[in-house]
């Protein structure tokens, strides 16, 4: 997982992930327009961030855990594993429904390339550390995506607390800090960001700490490249994103697109700025 040496290797590279990303956004769409349930904004917010990890960095053969901290971008995921050929397509088909394996939050118990089931926000960066723990006397990396608004809660940082002090250098964090959440905060008429000061204060509990393009396959991959070498801290992105990235509707209108549906002439629309 070393950045090629060659600058013009790395750039075609680049584009081509820029291409694979717009093909799970167009999916994820697809997926959730199909059944009326799931989350835009936070699923397509984050494509970029899965297409690097799932491309260079989550080495499943390796023994590797990721885990979708903020579970209700399920869609984005499960698109993301179909497209890495870790999800066979037709598993996508029922989504969402009863006894489906693919639910509208992962659940592990259901299919066996999910590594944990989340869903209740804030506890999938100590199942990511327990995983670290575990994973102490082998090569394999314990990632997990959290959310911005999701760091809020306490659990986040207990768990970032005792990681730093355990010195789990195996353990990655990225946050999918694209600036909303349902029901956010707002001051004087204005939206807050759900976090302030987000790296200062991982910085603060004695993590690596790096800030980047959430978009930009080049950053993510120097950040994610240099804290997968050997260190005796852990290590986390602040990735920031757009909310419903990919479409302009969707981006102008985050807080309807946290969880509304698209009419079928919105959906046509955005499948056009997809292709």
């Amino acid at each position: 997982m070393l950045q090629p040496s060659n600058p013009h290797v790395w750039g075609t590279d680049s584009l081509a992930g820029q291409v694979r990303a717009k093909r799970i956004r167009r999916r994820v769409v697809e997926l959730i327009h199909a059944t009326g349930e799931g989350h835009y904004g936070g699923s397509l917010s984050m494509v970029d961030i899965l297409c690097v990890l799932f491309s260079r960095f989550v080495d499943r053969e390796r023994g590797d855990r990721f885990i979708l901290s903020k579970g209700h971008g399920a869609p984005g995921y499960y698109a993301t594993l179909v497209e890495f050929g870790i999800l066979a397509e037709r598993t996508l088909e029922g989504y969402g429904g009863f006894g489906a394996a693919l639910q509208g939050h992962p659940d592990m118990t259901l299919n066996t390339a999910i590594d944990f089931s989340t869903g209740s926000l804030g506890q999938g960066l100590s199942a990511a550390l327990g995983m670290a723990i575990a994973l102490a006397q082998t090569p394999a990396r314990s990632w997990v995506l959290l959310g911005d608004g999701e760091c809020q809660e306490g659990q986040v940082w207990e768990a970032c607390m005792l990681a730093a002090r355990l010195e789990r250098g195996n353990l990655i964090a990225i946050v999918d800090a694209n600036g909303h959440q349902e029901y956010g905060f707002r001051r004087r008429g204005e939206a807050v960001q759900p976090v302030l000061n987000l790296a200062e204060k991982w910085r603060a509990f004695g993590w690596q700490v790096a800030e980047v393009d959430g978009h930009d396959h080049l950053q993510l991959t120097e950040a994610l490249n240099d804290f997968s070498r050997f260190r005796l801290s852990p290590g986390v992105v602040i990735a920031n994103t757009v909310k419903g990235r990919g479409s302009a509707l969707l981006e102008a209108d985050p807080d309807r697109f946290h969880c509304g549906r698209l009419t079928a002439c919105e959906f046509r629309e955005v499948m056009e700025e997809l292709q």
